[in-house]
């Protein structure tokens, strides 16, 4: 028997290990319901956080803003960007970001690194679309529109 041969299971198994473990990421964390009759053409625009839990991108940043603007896939582009004060420079990432049901739920996956997603679910939002409240599987955010 080849003793490469009897590995190539293996070594597929460890290269679509991480992709199949980041695939929960996009799902609603336990007590979240995300906001129905949710209006993506409303959500567009900037953002800035007043709250949140640290994400890596944004660690140690101030005047964190997501900017969020429509794409012809039906999707969203995100813009995030943040101020590093100790280094003095403005850091940007951006993103896609698609629905994960029907584009009236605030329930999407976001990506800022190729395939892999997180989750991004509205679940308090002002009708008048001044402030909103995100969570995704591991941390909560809350941001003010622009």
């Amino acid at each position: 028997m080849n003793p490469r041969r009897s590995l190539r299971p293996v070594f597929l198994l460890l290269l679509l290990l991480p992709i199949l473990l980041a695939g929960g990421c996009t799902g609603v964390p336990e007590g979240i319901e995300p906001v129905r009759g949710f209006d993506a053409e409303r959500y567009r625009g900037t953002w800035h956080e007043i709250a949140r839990l640290d994400h890596s991108f944004e660690r140690g940043r101030e005047q964190v803003t997501a900017t969020y603007s429509r794409r012809d896939d039906g999707g969203l582009t995100v813009l995030n960007r943040g101020y590093d004060p100790a280094k003095g420079v403005w850091k940007t990432a951006e993103g896609l970001a698609y629905f994960q049901s029907t584009p009236d739920v605030g329930s999407l996956k976001v990506s800022f690194f190729g395939p892999f997603y997180g989750g991004h679910h509205v679940f308090a939002l002002d009708p008048e679309y001044r402030w909103a409240m995100i969570s995704g599987r591991s941390a909560a955010r809350c941001g003010i529109s622009a």
